[in-house]
């Protein structure tokens, strides 16, 4: 038995068994957003470059709220950006001047649905009329992120003040307690 398209046929024949052709995409010309890691100091630089190119690109940023202080707009996944791209462009986009890397897991390239990124726009509105609020919590690790003791991870240990917060942090073999501003502290 033949098999051919039934839009070609003019008439049936006994011995052709008539099916319906559907034009399929290529894997290769479907569009995904791709995920790829960025320079951080290198944001504006970037999103020049994949609109030169022609790249539809999304960096999803959250207002966020610290105690004491205003709303600031922050990445939320710093390092990490999408691009709406098929995988024709990987090469194109590999070779972006800001791009470090596009994520992959051995030989298949990540990316994400678009329920998925369009989760991430909601939650990014929400932001702007509901900052995150980030809260320092008693037994909380959090990092040093400024002054002489930069880089360090230390466990706090009470909130004395609205501006100050006590942590301990191990300093050449003992536990010492230090008050620090919490402004100086990443949770």
């Amino acid at each position: 038995m033949e098999l051919v398209d039934t839009r070609d046929l003019k008439s049936l024949d006994r011995n052709i068994v008539p099916v319906q052709v559907r034009p399929r995409v290529p894997r290769i010309m479907k569009k995904n957003w791709l995920v790829a890691t960025y320079k951080l100091n290198e944001v504006r630089r970037l999103e020049t470059n994949l609109l030169n190119q022609k790249f539809k690109y999304y960096l999803p940023k959250i207002n966020t709220k610290k105690i004491n202080s205003k709303p600031k707009l922050e990445a939320l996944f710093p390092g990490y950006i999408f691009v709406y791209t098929n995988y024709k462009n990987y090469s194109a986009l590999k070779y972006t001047i800001g791009i470090k890397n596009i994520i992959k897991f051995g030989d298949k390239i990540a990316y994400i649905s678009n329920e998925e990124i369009e989760a991430i726009q909601m939650a990014e509105e929400r932001s702007k009329i509901h900052p995150v609020v980030s809260q320092i919590k008693i037994g909380q690790d959090v990092i040093i992120s400024k002054g002489s003791l930069k880089g360090i991870i230390a466990k706090v240990c009470s909130l004395p003040s609205k501006e100050r917060v006590e942590v301990f942090l191990t300093f050449l073999g003992h536990i010492r307690k230090v008050t620090i501003p919490g402004k100086d502290l990443i949770l």
